[in-house]
């Protein structure tokens, strides 16, 4: 009987905010709409981090079973390296997270219509095949946008979805700052593991394109988030009140400053871990911010 402390622990509770924030994040874009559904709220929440859990543990097992986990990896994943899980344990746990992320989103079809099978089911594909089989899309050089395209844009447009039955462009423009960030998360891991992918024989877009691009990348994710975000305010998709997600910009200098500076993995783990730092602080003030600015 594996004790639930390890379950929740294995699920990587850390990184959650990456599906709790664009499923904030869209249902107060619908505010502009619609009053919040609750009911409606709760279960795209619980289904988002249903299916993140999934993925995470099922990542870590392909990962582990495809030899980029070794013992004492920055990676992540710690419950097969500690022997607190096997491999399998961990494979199954994910499996169950993902049937219980599939039953959330038949009650979500149920209450919404069929549309919602639009969001969940691609999120699924993605969530599973992110590691598994010989083409897995984070083996081939097509994690950022896995990632981008489903936690970035798909959670927020989506969650508008659930509350307003209806989508418009402006949506999906306004995912764009945090799709940036959970590409920027990927990138920056790929960053560090830069030497040790190669070893294995994992193809990302920064071993595609080389040190000196990849660099520049980690700078136009990391930047361009602003950049979007001034683009969507003057565009008045967002509220003046949205800029306050700005103040976070000393995060994203600081990860920027170690990326331009060494290629050492310990170092370029502190990036890593900033660049989710900022992520999350982006995303609350950023949901903060455009709901002072839709209240108000």
């Amino acid at each position: 009987m594996i004790h639930p402390k390890v379950i929740f622990a294995s699920t990587r509770p850390f990184s959650l905010t990456a599906s709790v924030i664009p499923v904030i994040f869209g249902t107060i874009l619908a505010l502009q709409w619609t009053s919040i559904h609750w009911t409606t709220f709760f279960l795209t929440l619980i289904g988002a981090l249903f299916l993140q859990c999934g993925t995470n543990l099922v990542n870590d097992y392909f990962d582990h079973v495809k030899g980029a986990d070794i013992p004492g990896s920055l990676s992540p994943s710690g419950v097969i390296d500690r022997k607190e899980m096997t491999p399998r344990q961990v494979y199954i746990t994910g499996l169950i997270f993902f049937g219980l992320s599939i039953i959330v989103g038949l009650i979500l079809t149920a209450l919404t219509g069929p549309v919602v099978l639009y969001f969940g089911i691609p999120s699924l594909l993605v969530g599973y095949f992110y590691t598994a089989t010989r083409y897995a899309l984070a083996y081939n050089g097509l994690g950022e946008i896995a990632s981008g395209s489903t936690l970035g844009i798909l959670a927020v447009v989506g969650s508008f979805y659930t509350q307003t039955l209806t989508l418009n462009t402006e949506i999906f423009l306004a995912a764009i700052p945090n799709a940036l960030l959970v590409m920027a998360i990927l990138h920056a891991n790929n960053l560090r593991d830069f030497d040790t992918d190669k070893q294995i024989g994992k193809t990302t877009i920064a071993g595609l394109i080389g040190r000196k691009a990849s660099r520049l990348e980690y700078y136009v994710l990391m930047l361009g988030t602003y950049v979007s975000l001034l683009a969507l305010i003057f565009l008045d998709i967002l509220p003046l009140w949205s800029l306050i997600a700005a103040i976070t910009l000393p995060i994203a200098l600081k990860g920027l400053k170690i990326a331009i500076s060494t290629w050492d993995a310990k170092e370029l783990n502190k990036a890593l871990g900033l660049t989710a730092l900022l992520h999350m602080a982006f995303g609350i003030l950023l949901c903060v911010g455009t709901l002072t600015g839709i209240l108000l």
